[in-house]
């Protein structure tokens, strides 16, 4: 733990729609700020109304891509209700356009890949905290295997593989067919010279 000062007062609002997400996130935070009042929601509905109820939170990490999140658009009214609350925003969905469009946001202080090591996520809370904004930074992966080339689209689909999800899953996840997402699959395990999902998975965890 650093030196932040942590009375009983500081609330962080954690919000993913999935709860060992925010069992993890819970245990970064705790890392990273000691014992904090954690506030959890699971949809853009009740995301915006913890962040408007109670003590106002100290920072809030929000997944884009909640149900009610309108992939990420209701961001934009979060930062109108709430202008002074540091928003660390961590993600499966990375396309180029999705980042920039977040870290447009003034209340967004940092973009985190949602398979990026817990370091960097550590690292955005604390920048959000200070009152910094970090620029998004490509994985390690990215950067030691320049050969792989992605589009933002099968770079989305991996990084939800990574999580565990089911074809049926990504494909809901992402607003596409189960057959578009299987084709996106075959394109990522050639890139990846991989004969399988878990093939796909271990090596980018390995190379992280």
């Amino acid at each position: 733990m650093n030196g932040f000062s942590t009375g009983q007062e500081m609330t962080v609002l954690i919000a993913d729609d999935h709860a060992l997400v925010r069992d993890g996130l819970r245990g970064l935070v705790a890392s990273v700020l000691g014992e904090v009042d954690v506030v959890e929601a699971d949809d853009g509905d009740s995301l915006m109304r913890a962040a408007c109820a109670g003590a106002p939170a100290r920072v809030a990490l929000v997944d884009l891509n909640m149900p009610g999140m309108e992939r990420g658009f209701r961001l934009a009214e979060l930062a109108r209700l709430c202008p002074s609350l540091p928003l660390v925003v961590i993600s499966a969905l990375t396309s180029p356009d999705v980042v920039r469009r977040t870290l447009e946001i003034p209340t967004v202080h940092a973009f985190v890949s949602k398979s990026a090591p817990s370091e960097q996520i550590c690292a955005a809370i604390e920048a959000a905290m200070q009152g910094n904004k970090l620029p998004f930074a490509l994985r390690v992966a990215d950067t030691k295997r320049p050969d792989l080339v992605l589009t933002p689209r099968m770079e989305e689909v991996r990084q939800l593989l990574r999580l565990g999800m089911s074809n049926k899953l990504i494909a809901s996840t992402l607003g596409i067919t189960e057959g578009t997402v299987k084709n996106y699959m075959s394109e990522i395990f050639k890139a990846l010279n991989v004969s399988n999902r878990t093939q796909a998975a271990q090596l980018d965890s390995e190379s992280l």
